[in-house]
Protein backbone atom coordinates (compact mmCIF):
# COMPACT_ATOMS: atom_id res chain seq x y z
CA UNK A 1 0.00 0.00 0.00
CA UNK A 2 1.33 3.18 -0.89
CA UNK A 3 1.13 6.16 1.35
CA UNK A 4 -0.60 9.17 0.17
CA UNK A 5 0.96 12.55 0.24
CA UNK A 6 -1.39 13.53 3.04
CA UNK A 7 -0.23 10.57 5.14
CA UNK A 8 3.39 11.42 4.50
CA UNK A 9 2.76 15.05 5.36
CA UNK A 10 1.06 13.98 8.57
CA UNK A 11 4.03 11.79 9.53
CA UNK A 12 6.42 14.62 8.77
CA UNK A 13 4.30 16.96 10.85
CA UNK A 14 4.34 14.49 13.75
CA UNK A 15 8.13 14.14 13.48
CA UNK A 16 8.56 17.92 13.37
CA UNK A 17 6.26 18.28 16.39
CA UNK A 18 8.31 15.68 18.31
CA UNK A 19 11.57 17.40 17.33
CA UNK A 20 10.26 20.81 18.41
CA UNK A 21 8.99 19.34 21.67
CA UNK A 22 12.36 17.68 22.31
CA UNK A 23 14.25 20.90 21.49
CA UNK A 24 11.95 22.88 23.78
CA UNK A 25 12.55 20.41 26.62
CA UNK A 26 16.34 20.60 26.15
CA UNK A 27 16.16 24.40 26.02
CA UNK A 28 14.16 24.45 29.25
CA UNK A 29 16.71 22.15 30.93
CA UNK A 30 19.58 24.35 29.74
CA UNK A 31 17.80 27.46 31.01
CA UNK A 32 17.24 25.80 34.40
CA UNK A 33 20.92 24.84 34.59
CA UNK A 34 21.95 28.38 33.63
CA UNK A 35 19.67 29.79 36.34
CA UNK A 36 21.17 27.41 38.93
CA UNK A 37 24.69 28.39 37.90
CA UNK A 38 23.79 32.08 38.09
CA UNK A 39 22.35 31.54 41.57
CA UNK A 40 25.55 29.76 42.65
CA UNK A 41 27.68 32.56 41.21
CA UNK A 42 25.58 35.14 43.07
CA UNK A 43 25.95 33.24 46.33
CA UNK A 44 29.71 32.91 45.85
CA UNK A 45 30.01 36.62 45.04
CA UNK A 46 28.04 37.54 48.18
CA UNK A 47 30.30 35.27 50.25
CA UNK A 48 33.39 36.88 48.75
CA UNK A 49 32.06 40.36 49.49
CA UNK A 50 31.35 39.32 53.08
CA UNK A 51 34.85 37.93 53.49
CA UNK A 52 36.38 41.07 52.02
CA UNK A 53 34.37 43.15 54.46
CA UNK A 54 35.61 41.03 57.35
CA UNK A 55 39.21 41.34 56.13
CA UNK A 56 38.79 45.11 55.79
CA UNK A 57 37.43 45.35 59.32
CA UNK A 58 40.26 43.21 60.68
CA UNK A 59 42.87 45.34 58.88
CA UNK A 60 41.25 48.50 60.25
CA UNK A 61 41.36 47.10 63.79
CA UNK A 62 45.03 46.18 63.41
CA UNK A 63 45.83 49.66 62.07
CA UNK A 64 43.97 51.28 64.95
CA UNK A 65 45.82 49.16 67.52
CA UNK A 66 49.16 49.88 65.86
CA UNK A 67 48.40 53.61 65.85
CA UNK A 68 47.46 53.50 69.52
CA UNK A 69 50.63 51.60 70.40
CA UNK A 70 52.77 54.02 68.39
CA UNK A 71 51.18 57.00 70.16
CA UNK A 72 51.75 55.40 73.54
CA UNK A 73 55.39 54.62 72.67
CA UNK A 74 55.94 58.19 71.44
CA UNK A 75 54.38 59.60 74.60
CA UNK A 76 56.62 57.41 76.75
CA UNK A 77 59.71 58.43 74.77
CA UNK A 78 58.74 62.08 75.13
CA UNK A 79 58.28 61.69 78.90
CA UNK A 80 61.67 59.97 79.22
CA UNK A 81 63.34 62.71 77.18
CA UNK A 82 61.70 65.37 79.29
CA UNK A 83 62.90 63.68 82.49
CA UNK A 84 66.43 63.35 81.10
CA UNK A 85 66.44 67.04 80.14
CA UNK A 86 65.25 68.00 83.61
CA UNK A 87 67.93 65.81 85.22
CA UNK A 88 70.61 67.33 82.98
CA UNK A 89 69.41 70.86 83.79
CA UNK A 90 69.52 70.09 87.51
CA UNK A 91 73.09 68.76 87.24
CA UNK A 92 74.19 71.81 85.23
CA UNK A 93 72.70 74.07 87.90
CA UNK A 94 74.52 72.13 90.62
CA UNK A 95 77.90 72.10 88.86
CA UNK A 96 78.03 74.77 86.12
CA UNK A 97 81.82 74.76 85.71
CA UNK A 98 81.94 70.99 85.25
CA UNK A 99 79.12 71.25 82.69
CA UNK A 100 81.02 73.94 80.80
CA UNK A 101 84.18 71.81 80.82
CA UNK A 102 82.27 68.72 79.58
CA UNK A 103 80.58 70.73 76.81
CA UNK A 104 83.95 72.14 75.73
CA UNK A 105 85.53 68.69 75.72
CA UNK A 106 82.72 67.29 73.60
CA UNK A 107 83.01 70.21 71.17
CA UNK A 108 86.77 69.73 70.92
CA UNK A 109 86.39 65.98 70.33
CA UNK A 110 83.86 66.56 67.55
CA UNK A 111 86.03 69.19 65.89
CA UNK A 112 89.02 66.83 66.10
CA UNK A 113 87.05 63.99 64.53
CA UNK A 114 85.72 66.19 61.73
CA UNK A 115 89.12 67.62 60.86
CA UNK A 116 90.87 64.27 61.21
CA UNK A 117 88.80 62.86 58.30
CA UNK A 118 90.18 65.38 55.80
Amino acid sequence: MSKTIADQAGELADQAKAAVSSAAERTKEAADQAKDMADQATTMAKDAVGRLGEARDAAWDVAQKAGTQAREAADEAYRRGERAAQDLAARVEQQPLLALFVAGAIGYALAYLLHARR
